[in-house]
């Protein structure tokens, strides 16, 4: 992977916000900020976090507790039905679509994807592939499958026969994707 060009950012977020989602781009010195900037305007009051290396890194959780948001990193799967947000970081990006993959055993990281009212995606710039196609090069390259590969785009929708769109229905109700410049 290489570090995210400008063009391929700007293609991944115009793809997320055409279902609804948003995207902000950062440094991972500013990734907490970031993070607790967009759930402060949101009014989200807490959330649980699926740490990881990146999000250490980051000041994530300090910076949302020092924003006054209370922050859940263990019994996710107890915390996840009342909380608000979710945070967990996905593995890769594909910019045509702007989704973002999960490709990890790990179930906390798709719990909070699809429990919290508000989920917000890290994900490092240099994952972020062009096309479709190209995800599967990737995948088909892994020296062993994960268990679980999920495809997320945008906030939760669906529709019934007649046509009628509900939003959060099987998942959040907002989500964003916070984009980290990295090498």
């Amino acid at each position: 992977m290489n570090k995210i060009t400008d063009e391929l950012y700007e293609r991944f977020k115009k793809n997320l916000e055409s279902v609804n989602g948003t995207c902000v781009r950062t440094s991972k010195e500013n990734l907490g900020k970031a993070v607790a900037g967009i759930f402060t305007e949101a009014g989200i009051p807490d959330t649980c976090i699926v740490e990881t290396p990146l999000m250490k890194e980051g000041g994530v959780i300090s910076a949302l507790e020092e924003a006054g948001i209370k922050v859940y990193t263990d019994h996710i799967r107890l915390n996840a039905e009342t909380v608000k947000g979710g945070v967990s970081e996905s593995q890769y990006g594909i910019a045509d679509l702007g989704t973002m993959v999960q490709a990890r055993d790990v179930i906390d990281e798709r719990i909070v994807s699809t429990m919290s009212e508000y989920y917000i995606g890290i994900l490092r710039g240099s994952t972020i592939v062009p096309e479709y196609d190209d995800m599967f090069d990737i995948l088909a390259e892994l020296p062993e499958m994960p268990n679980f590969v999920g495809f997320v785009t945008g906030p939760s929708r669906t529709a019934d026969i007649e046509c009628v769109s509900t939003v959060g229905v099987h998942g959040p109700l907002q989500m964003s994707v916070v984009v980290v410049d990295d090498e």
